[in-house]
């Protein structure tokens, strides 16, 4: 009996399941506005009947839905402009630079920009002293930015008695007619080592580019030779040399010498008099110089004594 029981409740059960299933086919689309109606009304009442469990369902998913994701092309909600600007949309700037920074642009791919004027005396090398080059290196403060033109100095750091400077200097001398609107300088730096360390020249020859007096840019090629110095000016100024580059005799002659001179450095025996002075001091307090002078003193002691007992 029990059996017969469950059996007919399962088969209500199922066909209860097959009726719901056929009104919820069968019954036609609700519109929107009825639906919205409902939602209004009674959204949180409970149905009556089986037929409108599927509705109640519905409603139910597409609420959660509206609440969750939200659209703005739904009518009667306005349509919200974003507060931000977005990074792929291209912005067109105008272009309100000044004719400074305009010359600056032009001359990017330099570091320095030059003038172009020819300057008197600029066809051959002048050798300056402390005084002429700080007067030669007087900066315009008109003059901001190395992109505007201003008078441009190639100076170079030498010494007499240095064999490279002397290899060096037909070559320095012969750069003037190549370029004659650059001022060539040469500064002897044994005499005038106040630059050195103004500059932070630490060996020489040193070749410097200067603009509007101050330092911007020097030559690290290991070559100190006519087409390696053209190519440091050109790369760095942009100015081609005006005629063809060779090296004459009338270059080795001056006015750098190319002839090594024999002076007496006298810093440079100062400077090994201080090493000599420190090397002993320390050789003196080391425990190998002490064991090495009570050596000497107990092999004097033992022969004055085997002196003594002889006679």
């Amino acid at each position: 009996m029990k059996t017969l029981l469950v059996t007919s409740a399962a088969a209500l059960l199922c066909c209860s399941l097959l009726v719901v299933a056929t009104v919820d086919v069968s019954q036609p689309p609700i519109p929107s506005e009825e639906i919205l109606v409902k939602e209004d009304s009674d959204v949180n009442t409970a149905p009556s009947d089986v037929a409108s469990v599927s509705k109640f369902i519905k409603e139910f998913h597409r609420q959660i839905d509206d609440e969750v994701y939200w659209t703005p092309e739904r009518p009667g909600e306005p349509v919200q402009e974003p507060d931000y600007v977005d990074s792929s949309t291209p912005v067109i700037i105008a272009n309100q630079s000044s004719p400074a920074e305009v010359d600056e642009e032009v001359n990017s791919t330099f570091v320095v920009s030059c003038r172009m004027d020819r300057q008197a005396g600029s066809l051959t090398v002048e050798l300056v002293n402390s005084t002429r080059l700080a007067s030669m290196l007087t900066t315009d403060p008109n003059i901001t930015s190395r992109g505007q033109k201003a008078d441009c100095v190639v100076l170079l750091f030498y010494a007499r008695t240095c064999p490279f400077s002397c290899m060096a200097a037909p070559h320095f001398n012969a750069l003037p007619r190549a370029y004659p609107s650059i001022k060539m300088a040469a500064v002897n730096a044994l005499h005038f080592q106040s630059f050195n360390t103004q500059y932070g020249i630490v060996g020489v020859p040193t070749v410097m580019l200067f603009h509007n007096g101050r330092p911007a840019a020097k030559f690290n090629d290991s070559e100190y030779t006519l087409e390696m110095f053209s190519r440091f000016i050109t790369r760095h100024t942009g100015i081609q040399p005006e005629e063809k580059m060779f090296v004459t005799s009338v270059d080795f002659g001056g006015p750098v010498g190319s002839v090594m001179a024999k002076e007496t450095d006298y810093w440079l025996g100062l400077a090994w008099l201080v090493i000599g002075v420190v090397g002993g001091v320390g050789v003196a307090k080391s425990r190998m110089w002490l064991n090495i002078v009570e050596a000497v003193q107990d092999l004097w002691r033992e022969t004055e004594a085997q002196h003594f007992h002889t006679e």
